[in-house]
């Protein structure tokens, strides 16, 4: 028997490791990370275009540095010396920066040790399936200069500016890198320094777009829009007047137990908010929006990594705004997911989490918020109606009359339904109804079916009658010509011996014969015309 070890082809791996990433501005996460492991207190990222047009990312702090052991850490795969409390441990994110054509760190530690580290081509070198090599030159220290900048140059993507541009990359690092933390909200709970950094320190960081020349110091925690539950009305808002302007926070929960002697903990904050709030904390690049971004999100290390919106099981889920936090998380090696869903300790945080959220958070949105916006919709309803029927009346006032007191209606008709109304009316008039002469009683009245209407002639035979408000309409609306023995319209606008085609391909020909118009199908069918313009001008001529 012979005993052989796994075989790991470290070139495929690094590049698949490269080339998987999921969102090109998980670098800034790795960078941000790196940083804030270092204990750096400020971050500067720098966005511009080199002098031979290369597009570059540069990430720089004022932390702790790197010695030779963390260089080549930083370079090797699976290589990492980060304990449980840092936010990368599996040594695995760097590699992202490998899909460029250059790879600069300069670093000096607070022991005074300072190296300039080149890889030169990683991305080209991993495509011809070589492993890229790096230079480590010691450098002279300069007073007052710790800490540490990576700058990558030409990342392999098209179009960066896209991706990384001042809005949008402001928008990634305060809501899923470790500049973007909510771990401030929790520094009063003692318990948790012991598994996480600097609880009450937020960085300051600084994002400078040299392409778009903007600069701005930016807030290194997470943003939740301020509370504001007393809004001001919005004018330009048709409905949510107030509670699109509307926040109410919700927390800091903090709870904690023990499960087979480990030491587990949930820390749960967040708004419910309307659009406008929203909008104050979130831009999206091509493809986002508000259902996309907001909703319940889990969080380890208090950086947000994952949507968990069956949490609410609401559908207006994208009205929240709730991290999640449990150090119980483990995380996928790309950082997007959370690999021990099904473990005791992930489903006692979740099933807490969620008595919160059912318990504590939803009833108070419920009858905050979204009462305020049940109020708003009702009085919007209300002032549509009322609209409507000013502009109603106002359209009626401008209608025609009929200028006839046999029929108990004032107004010309202006469309197919009103056509319907007249003539019921008509035939409920025994002096109007013999000069109908077809029909006698109206038995249905349905503007969805195939057919308007179901009479019957004096013979007591159903016959079926199609309404148009001018007859032209009748060949613009799909009723094959079997579906109708008369046709009511209130007029004819179309021109004796005139031809129309039916939507089924029929054609029908307009004819009069003694004062009456007909629709002649071949010599199969003829088909009657009453048309209601006429026989009110003989009933006025009677009167």
């Amino acid at each position: 028997m012979e005993i052989y070890k796994p075989q790991v082809k470290a070139i495929s791996l690094y590049k698949e490791i490269a080339q998987n990433i999921v969102n090109p501005l998980e670098l800034l996460r790795e960078g941000i990370s790196n940083s804030h492991d270092a204990e750096a207190k400020v971050i500067s990222i720098i966005i511009y275009r080199n002098c031979e047009g290369k597009f570059v990312i540069e990430i720089q702090d004022d932390g702790k540095g790197l010695n030779i052991n963390d260089i080549h850490r930083f370079f090797n795969l699976g290589d990492s010396n980060k304990l449980q409390i840092g936010i990368g441990e599996k040594g695995l994110g760097t590699k992202i920066y490998f899909r460029s054509d250059k790879i600069m760190l300069q670093t000096q530690t607070t022991s005074n040790e300072a190296y300039k580290v080149i890889m030169d081509k990683p991305w080209e070198h991993l495509c011809n399936n070589e492993l890229p090599e790096y230079s480590v030159e010691k450098i002279n220290t300069s007073s007052g200069k710790g800490g540490t900048t990576i700058i990558i140059e030409g990342y392999m993507m098209d179009n960066p500016e896209k991706y990384f541009n001042f809005d949008i990359v402001k928008d990634y690092i305060l809501w899923f890198t470790a500049a973007g933390s909510f771990k401030t909200y929790f520094a009063n709970y003692a318990e948790l320094h012991k598994y996480i950094n600097n609880m009450q320190i937020a960085p300051r960081v600084f994002l400078e777009d040299k392409i778009l020349n903007i600069k701005e110091e930016i807030a290194g925690t997470h943003q939740f829009y301020p509370p504001q539950e007393k809004p001001k009305e919005d004018p330009c808002e048709p409905i949510y007047k107030r509670s699109i302007n509307y926040c109410r926070h919700f927390g800091p929960y903090n709870m904690a137990t023990n499960i087979n002697g480990e030491y587990v903990s949930l820390q749960l904050y967040g708004t419910i908010s309307g659009l406008n709030c929203r909008k104050k904390i979130a831009k999206f690049r091509q493809g986002g929006n508000f259902r996309k971004r907001f909703g319940v999100y889990l969080a380890k290390d208090f950086i947000p990594f994952v949507k968990k919106n069956d949490l609410l099981q609401n559908s207006n889920y994208n009205h929240y705004h709730l991290l999640l936090n449990s150090q119980a998380f483990e995380l996928t090696a790309d950082r997007n997911n959370i690999s021990n869903l099904e473990d005791s300790k992930v489903k006692w945080v979740l099933s807490e989490a969620k008595k919160i959220i059912d318990e504590n958070i939803i009833p108070l949105a419920e009858e905050g918020y979204f009462k305020l916006r049940k109020m708003e919709e009702q009085e919007y309803i209300i002032k549509e109606k009322q609209k409507k029927i000013k502009e109603r009346l106002e359209h009626f006032d401008k209608l025609d009359d009929l200028l006839t007191d046999e029929i108990p209606i004032t107004k010309r008709p202006s469309n197919e339904l009103q056509v319907a109304l007249i003539f019921a009316a008509m035939i409920s008039n025994e002096k109007i109804k013999k000069l109908i002469k077809y029909i006698d009683k109206i038995g249905d009245y349905s503007q969805h079916s195939t057919t308007d209407m179901i009479c019957f002639n004096y013979n007591k035979e159903k016959v079926l009658v199609e309404v148009e408000y001018k007859l032209s309409s009748l060949f613009k609306h799909d009723h094959p010509y079997e579906t109708f023995d008369y046709v009511i319209c209130w007029y004819v606008d179309l021109q004796v011996n005139e031809t129309k085609r039916l939507k089924d391909g029929n054609t029908l020909t307009l004819i009069m014969e003694n004062k009456e118009w007909f629709l002649k199908y071949g010599a199969q069918k003829i088909i009657p015309i009453i048309e209601l313009k006429l026989i009110v001008s003989k009933v006025k001529k009677i009167s």
